[in-house]
């Protein structure tokens, strides 16, 4: 009697044990392949060991659970706990477009010290997005930006006119009407089809993008400009967040950082082995310092309309970024 009474409290035990563990969903919208689905994985098995295995993260990468665009409203709902997104799909809020401003962050190294979750422009995004009930818990470095690929060369701004161009966000529109293009949103999935039908003349997206998408068979060449960076924001649904312990909070604020430096070098040797796979497939442009100061003079009147819509705070954050390079 005293065996069987035993073996019932230790299976009690253990499924009280086993009902512990907190299980979270995280979304990512990225190729198998691509390193920010490394990133999501390397977060799910840093969480695990940081909470001795009382939080698994379960990945879900390549759209599998929500498209691009639905991300944001499956974590405010609660339907997701976790997702990552280019911070223009997040939400339009000013300092949510900070990262597509033209020629404002150009390199990894820049973004890593920006984006780091010590400073001040993590936390004051985390203030902005708590108002929308999503909790920031890191970013993540996709890499290069506001790049181009498309069947004929566009290099210079009169290249643009009359060219449909597919964008990703509002001030990456208003940078494509700025060079003298036509601005048509679309989400990643669609660009491949739209370059091959002629729905669109080219795509703004990443140099990574253009590679793992297969982008490049759509078209014979590549514009890389130098004018963006894409940094990802992971945010977490805010309540979920707050009904962890203080211990799981940090834990997953650490893992997130940890990954973000991680990122650091993922990103640049992910551009750079990009860069060298389009080279051998297609005609790549990478632009000069002139032809940089060209667009960037085309481009200004997009950061100055950015300027205008900023608070001081975030004008004053702008010019702490901009020092850093």
């Amino acid at each position: 009697m005293k065996k069987i009474l035993s073996v019932i409290i230790f299976a009690l035990l253990t499924c009280n044990i086993a009902s512990a563990k907190i299980v979270m969903k995280y979304s990512g919208s990225l190729p198998v392949g691509h390193h920010l689905t490394g990133a999501q994985k390397l977060f799910a098995e840093k969480v695990a060991k940081k909470t001795n295995g009382e939080i698994e993260i379960k990945v879900f990468p390549a759209k599998q659970l929500y498209s691009t665009k639905a991300v944001p409203s499956a974590v405010v709902s609660g339907a997701l706990e976790i997702g990552y997104n280019l911070f223009g799909v997040w939400t339009k809020d000013t300092i949510s477009e900070i990262n597509d401003v033209p020629f404002l962050i150009q390199n990894v190294q820049q973004a890593g010290k920006a984006w780091d979750n010590n400073e001040k422009l993590f936390k004051y995004y985390t203030q902005v997005m708590e108002k929308r009930k999503m909790k920031p818990l890191g970013v993540i470095f996709y890499g290069s930006l506001f790049d181009l690929t498309s069947p004929s060369k566009i290099v210079n701004p009169s290249d643009f006119k009359g060219k449909k161009i597919r964008t990703y966000s509002a001030l990456a529109s208003e940078g494509i009407r700025a060079l003298g293009g036509s601005p048509v949103t679309m989400s990643p999935g669609e660009m491949y089809l739209s370059l091959q039908n002629g729905t669109i003349d080219a795509a703004i997206t990443g140099l990574t993008s253009i590679h793992k998408r297969k982008l490049w068979e759509t078209g014979k060449h590549a514009t890389i400009a130098g004018a963006g960076f894409g940094v990802f924001a992971v945010n977490m649904n805010l309540d979920k967040f707050e009904s962890l312990s203080k211990k799981h909070q940090k834990a997953l604020l650490d893992a997130s950082n940890e990954v973000m430096k991680w990122s650091v070098s993922k990103a640049a040797e992910a551009d750079k082995k990009s860069m060298a796979f389009l080279k051998s497939q297609i005609n790549v442009t990478v632009l000069n310092s002139s032809q940089k100061e060209v667009w960037a003079k085309k481009l200004e009147p997009v950061k100055q309309s950015w300027l205008k819509k900023a608070n001081k705070k975030e004008k004053d954050l702008f010019n702490w970024v901009a020092s850093l390079k």
